[in-house]
């Protein structure tokens, strides 16, 4: 019985010893594992970086090695004939401003519609402005009553179908010559209009000319100016 007990003391001795043994040696790992001296923090002005598989602090004016050059710009520093420099970062470049939107056509310069009126001889005038408002179109007039050297007097016109672009400021003209009768004699006459729009009126001035021959005697006829005015009815 007395060498069970001494055997079982050895035994609990041994595992004590192999215990202690083991706490030593944790206990050096754990003083191994302590911080580098090459992970302290950088000084102002200077920036902590890993070159070479090292541990540095950079700062302008400091020697360097051209085959670090890569490593030198991931930290903001470029190597300049053995010496570090601050990289310039160039700012990005404005965005493009966004192009104004187109302007809006202009207005027409006159409203589509049928326009009707008188003149200063109280006698009807009539036209159309197409539908895009730059054209006058169908013009119809009354009588024109002339008067005529050697004395005489002239009554007729009825002009229809004339036609006119009408310019940017709203002005249009309609001038024309043509070949009509009076009487039985043959006759050439010329016939001038213009007009001006401002919205939906309309006016302006007329006048017609016409000469021919009766019986041996030369006639020129003429309405001298008249004016005009009409407005939007349609």
């Amino acid at each position: 019985m007395s060498r069970i007990g001494r055997r079982f003391v050895f035994v609990l001795v041994t595992v004590a010893v192999v215990v202690g043994t083991a706490t030593t040696v944790a206990a050096a790992t754990v003083s191994l594992s302590g911080p580098r001296a090459d992970t302290a923090g950088c000084p102002a002005g200077s920036k902590r970086a890993v070159i070479g598989g090292k541990v540095k602090c950079l700062r302008a004016g400091q020697t360097c090695a051209a085959r670090y050059r890569a490593a030198y710009k991931r930290y903001g520093f470029t190597c300049v004939n053995g010496h570090l420099r601050k990289r310039s970062v160039s700012p990005p470049p404005p965005p493009t401003p966004t192009p104004p939107p187109p302007s809006p056509p202009p207005a027409p310069p006159a409203q589509p519609g049928h326009y009707k009126g008188t003149t200063s001889q109280l006698e009807i005038i009539e036209f159309d402005v197409t539908a895009d408002g730059i054209r006058v179109a169908g013009l119809l007039t009354g009588q024109i009553n002339e008067g005529c050297n050697p004395p005489a007097h002239l009554y007729g016109g009825n002009l229809h179908d004339g036609t006119a672009p009408i310019a940017a400021d709203g002005s249009f003209k309609i001038d024309f010559d043509y070949t009509s009768t009076v009487g039985s004699d043959p006759s050439k006459g010329h016939f001038t209009l213009t007009g001006h729009f401002s919205g939906t009126a309309a006016t302006g001035t007329l006048e017609d000319k016409v000469s021919f021959t009766h019986e041996g005697t030369a006639y020129s006829c003429g309405s001298g100016t008249q004016t005009w005015t009409a407005a939007r009815t349609s």
